[in-house]
């Protein structure tokens, strides 16, 4: 036999992994040799592999066959994950290329388009893997969405509900107005951005309650700093720092938000920096973390001024139904003619984008699922404190103690309709009822039970 000048790796490779394949060398089944079991991280059926997932993959190739060279009985378990937020969006826009709106579609008309994108896009995904030379048991192939997994999530949900780790509250979260959908902080990423800060002045209330009109020279008044200068619609309140000097005749006053002259208080609190800005900060409840609980702590009015695609609401009086970047730009303007605006600055400051859909992120406030990290974190931080676990290199122990200590808890509901439903059942009188299944539900409560068209979903 002749040999070729070069080596035909594409030939070779094709040859002996169909070997393999054939041969049943990856199989495993249960015997008397000591486990070795990886459970492959499942790539999401949103596209194709990229060099993160060769690289992932590689790492555990390499283990797993090492394991089967020592004798050990190596299971690689392997599989796709239907990835909720991202698949639906990639979804969505294949729809839309199609001249199709997901509005005008039914809860299962979508999921049928949805299910042929997996099929098409997870069948890639797959016979990638294997180009990879991937070693994994491919009979043992799972998918998240697979009816014993499925089972398996609900069951865990309704454990965890039951035993009062997972609850239903109306908390502040992270709203993607593109997918329109809550967000965990750990699907937020911050990004550096150029912004401007805009500097507006409020008219002040007089002791009746009346508007005190700026001098004609545009001094007077209170000013704050915001770099969202569209959230002003959405104002409860003036916050200044209760030992600035500067506005202690301001304590206990009222201030007009520009525009629309709604009536607001001037609150002390130790939270505003007298070095920011003017050291007047403008308290929006419902549109920041940090501002809400400003509004808790001193019983303020929420003013939801956004819609959930990023439009202005009704509440916000002006702009209505207009896009939230471009309101910015308009109000801007009106502000300037109306001689609110002072000044504006070149801004440099954190914005948190969608990891999927890298849109700004809104805080928004929503009645949302959550697990209640406080009750489950210190097992797995004491496993790491007792060095049962152990980090390297071991100045991540610090690290990993600080944010297990400060964690917060973690929304799992999402307003999707691909991926896990919550098992969530309501009645008439705006009851819930978390079971397995309709059935056990009404053990609970006999009278008729729904769900609702747009309801929640549990990510995997």
């Amino acid at each position: 036999m002749e040999l070729t000048k070069s080596f035909d790796h594409r030939l070779a490779e094709r040859k002996w992994y169909a070997h393999w394949l054939e041969k049943k060398y990856f199989n495993s089944k249960p015997d008397g040799r000591e486990p070795y079991t990886v459970v492959m991280p499942p790539p999401n059926v949103t596209g194709i592999l990229h060099m993160g997932h060769c690289l992932n993959n590689t790492i555990q190739d390499i283990l797993v066959r090492r394991a089967r060279m020592q004798g050990k009985n190596a299971c690689w378990v392997p599989g796709t994950d239907h990835a909720s937020i991202a698949t639906e969006a990639k979804v969505v826009q294949m729809l839309r290329e199609k001249g199709i709106n997901k509005s005008t579609l039914s809860r299962d008309e979508f999921l049928k388009y949805a299910w042929e994108w997996k099929e098409q896009y997870g069948g890639i995904i797959l016979q990638q893997l294997r180009k990879l030379g991937c070693s994994a048991d491919w009979d043992r192939t799972t998918f998240t969405m697979d009816p014993v997994y499925y089972n398996a999530v609900i069951s865990v949900f309704v454990d965890l509900h039951n035993k009062g780790y997972i609850y239903r509250g109306k908390r502040m979260i992270n709203w993607d107005p593109k997918a329109k959908t809550a967000l965990s902080d750990e699907e937020v990423v911050r990004k550096e951005v150029n912004s401007k800060l805009y500097f507006l002045r409020y008219h002040l209330s007089d002791e009746k309650g009346n508007l005190i009109s700026f001098p004609p020279l545009g001094n007077g008044g209170i000013t704050i700093a915001t770099v969202r200068p569209e959230t002003i619609l959405g104002d409860s309140a003036i916050a200044v720092n209760p030992n600035d000097e500067r506005y202690k005749h301001l304590h206990g006053k009222f201030a007009f938000v520009p525009l629309i002259n709604r009536r607001i208080p001037i609150i002390t609190d130790d939270y505003v920096e007298m070095d920011f800005g003017t050291g007047a900060l403008k308290i929006t409840p419902a549109h920041d973390k940090n501002d809400y609980q400003i509004g808790e702590k001193h019983g303020l009015e929420i003013i939801d001024t956004m819609n959930d695609d990023g439009t202005m609401s009704e509440a916000a009086q002006l702009y209505v139904g207009d896009d939230r970047f471009e309101v910015r730009k308009k109000i801007v303007k009106e502000l300037d003619a109306k001689g609110h605006l002072v000044k504006v600055e070149d801004y440099t400051n954190q914005v948190g984008f969608s990891e999927r859909t890298d849109v700004v992120v809104e805080d928004r406030l929503s009645l949302q699922w959550w697990v209640d990290m406080k009750k489950l974190y210190k097992p797995a931080l004491k496993a790491v404190i007792d060095e049962e676990i152990k980090f390297y290199p071991a100045k991540f122990k610090n690290l990993y103690r600080n944010w297990m200590e400060n964690i917060r808890d973690w929304c799992i509901s999402r307003q999707l309709w691909w991926g896990h439903r919550i098992p969530a059942w309501y009645d008439d009188e705006g009851n819930v009822y978390v079971a397995k299944d309709k059935l056990q539900a009404s053990c609970y409560k006999p009278k008729e039970l729904t769900r609702p068209a747009y309801s929640l979903k549990l990510t995997a």
